[in-house]
C-alpha cells in the first residue's frame, strides 16, 4: 500500500507516524511545499521575546519522530494536480515536474490567514508567521519598523501584540467584538488583559471592522480603512479569516461554504481513497453540529485517527470541544467549551465566577468561571486565568463536559489530593459544589 500525506503539518505528521505503526509494509510518503516545516506558529512570538536560545526549540518534537522512520519526506514539492480517478498526482520540485500514483491519498495542508491582496507593494507590507519562511522575513521587516497594526483581538492577535510590545513599536490593535478574545472569554475576564494592555500603551479598538486596507498616499506604509476613521503604521499583521488550504482540491471535492472539505465520521472526502484531516476540516461540535475548528490539538486528533480508517472504517471520530489556552502578559489563560455568551445563543445557563488559590501553601489566585446549562445542571464551559502555572485541571473539565457530566456528577467523582502538591479540592469541584449550595438556596427561597 502506497500512501501519500500532502503537507507536514501537525496533522500530517501525526498521521504519517500513526501510519508508520499500523503499516509497516506500506510505503508512506509526506510531502510539503515548503523548505523548512515543524516549527510551531509561535514561533516569531518567542524570537520576539527571547526566549529561544536556539531555534530548534520552535520546532515540534514531531518532525524528530518523522525523521528517525523510513518515511520518505520530500520538501520543497508542491502538489498542483490530484486525478481521483487514475488516483495520480502531479507534483512540482524546482523546474521539475513528476506524476505518482497512490492508494491512499491524506490531505493535511493546513489553513491560512487570508486578506485578499494583488498589490505586491502591499504584500510588502504585511507580517505573517504562519510558516517558518515568513516569520524569519517578518523578523528582518520588524528591525526598522516603528509602528504595527494588528487586525484582529484574538488568541493570535493578542499573543503578537505582547511579543511586539517588547520592541519600541506603536501598536494598535482591532477588534469586531466588544471584548478582546471575545470567541473564547467572556468580557467579564478580561480586566487583567485590557490593564496590561493600557499599561504597554497599546491602542486597542474594539466593536470596529476593518473595511479595506491599502497602501498611503506616498506608498511607504500600510493604510487600514474601517468605518470610525483611516490609520496608517509601517506594517499590518493580519490575525484573523483563518481559511482552508483547499484551493488545489476544490473542484473534485466537496467542500463547505466556508471552504473546507465535507468528510464522512471516518474522515473520508467525497471521492474514494481520499482523506482529510486537521485544518482542511469542520469537526462535530457540541450544539454547533460542526464547527471549524483549527487547532493544533485537533490536528494531532485527526491526524493519528485517519490512520485507523484507511482500510477498514472502524474509528468514528467523537465530538470534539474546544479547548483553547495562552500566555499572555503574565496571565495563563484557559477556556473549554462554550463561554456564556455563546451558550446563551442555544439555551438558558447560570454562572459561577470563583477566585482562589490553587492551594493553601500558594498565594496566587487563580479566577475560574464556570457555564451550566440551568434546565439541568450539565457543564457547558469554562473559563481559567491565572498567573499560576496550575491550567493542567481543566483537562478533567473538558472530559466533564464531553461525558455530558452535571455539576452533580462532579461533585461526586473522586479527584487527586497530595498535601503540598496539590490543591485540597479541585477549583472545577469547587465550582461546581457553589453552584449547587446555590441552586439549593434559590429552591427554599421559592
Amino acid at each position: 500500500m502506497k500512501i501519500i500525506i500532502v503537507g507536514a503539518s501537525f496533522a500530517g505528521m501525526s498521521a504519517a507516524l500513526e501510519c508508520d505503526q499500523m503499516y509497516p509494509k506500506a510505503q508512506i510518503v509526506l510531502v510539503d511545499k515548503e523548505k523548512e516545516v515543524g516549527f510551531f506558529p509561535n514561533v516569531l512570538n518567542w524570537q520576539l521575546k527571547g526566549e529561544l536560545r536556539h531555534i530548534e526549540e520552535a520546532r515540534s518534537d514531531l518532525w524528530r519522530q518523522v525523521q528517525q522512520t523510513m518515511i520518505d519526506v520530500r520538501l520543497e514539492t508542491k502538489l498542483v494536480q490530484v486525478d481521483p480517478d487514475n488516483q495520480l498526482l502531479t507534483f512540482e520540485k524546482g523546474e521539475g515536474v513528476t506524476k505518482e500514483a497512490y492508494d491512499v491519498l491524506i490531505l493535511a495542508m493546513g489553513a491560512k490567514q487570508v486578506w485578499k491582496v494583488e498589490d505586491e507593494k502591499l504584500q510588502s507590507r504585511l507580517l505573517s508567521s504562519k510558516y517558518f519562511s515568513d516569520a524569519q522575513e517578518s523578523q528582518k521587516k520588524l528591525e526598522e519598523a516603528q509602528s504595527v497594526m494588528i487586525i484582529g483581538g484574538g488568541q493570535i492577535g493578542l499573543e503578537s501584540a505582547e511579543a511586539l510590545s517588547r520592541m519600541p513599536l506603536s501598536l494598535r490593535i482591532f477588534e469586531a467584538e466588544t471584548s478582546p478574545l471575545a470567541k473564547y472569554v467572556d468580557a467579564d475576564m478580561m480586566a487583567g488583559i485590557e490593564t496590561e494592555l493600557k499599561k504597554r500603551k497599546i491602542d486597542l479598538h474594539t466593536a470596529e471592522v476593518v473595511e479595506n486596507i491599502s497602501l498611503s498616499s506616498r506608498g511607504d506604509k500600510v493604510k487600514v480603512d474601517t468605518l470610525k476613521g483611516s490609520y496608517e503604521a509601517d506594517y499590518l499583521l493580519v490575525a484573523t479569516n483563518f481559511q482552508p488550504n483547499t484551493d488545489m482540491v476544490r473542484e473534485i471535492l466537496d467542500c463547505n461554504p466556508d471552504q473546507t472539505i465535507i468528510v464522512d465520521d471516518y474522515l473520508e472526502t467525497s471521492q474514494p481513497h481520499i482523506f482529510a484531516i486537521g485544518d482542511l476540516i469542520q469537526l462535530p461540535f457540541a450544539f454547533f453540529g460542526r464547527a471549524y475548528l483549527p487547532l493544533i490539538n485537533h490536528a494531532m486528533l485527526t491526524g493519528r485517527l485517519v490512520a485507523h480508517n484507511l482500510v477498514r472504517k472502524q474509528r468514528p471520530l467523537q465530538e470534539v470541544q474546544r479547548i483553547v489556552s495562552s500566555h499572555l502578559f503574565g496571565y495563563n489563560i484557559t477556556s473549554i467549551g462554550l463561554t456564556e455568551r455563546q451558550a446563551q445563543l442555544w439555551t438558558d445557563v447560570d454562572t459561577v465566577v470563583l477566585q482562589a488559590p490553587f492551594s493553601q501553601w500558594e498565594a496566587e489566585e487563580l479566577t475560574f468561571k464556570l457555564i451550566v446549562q440551568r434546565s439541568d445542571g450539565r457543564l457547558l464551559g469554562g473559563q481559567l486565568i491565572s498567573t499560576s502555572r496550575h491550567i493542567h485541571q481543566m483537562n478533567t473539565l473538558a472530559l466533564a463536559i464531553s461525558n455530558g457530566m452535571t455539576a452533580q456528577d462532579m461533585v461526586e467523582q473522586s479527584w487527586l489530593c497530595l498535601p503540598r502538591y496539590t490543591s485540597l479540592v479541585p477549583i472545577v469541584t469547587e465550582a461546581c459544589q457553589l453552584y449547587l449550595h446555590r441552586q439549593e438556596e434559590n429552591a427554599h427561597e421559592n
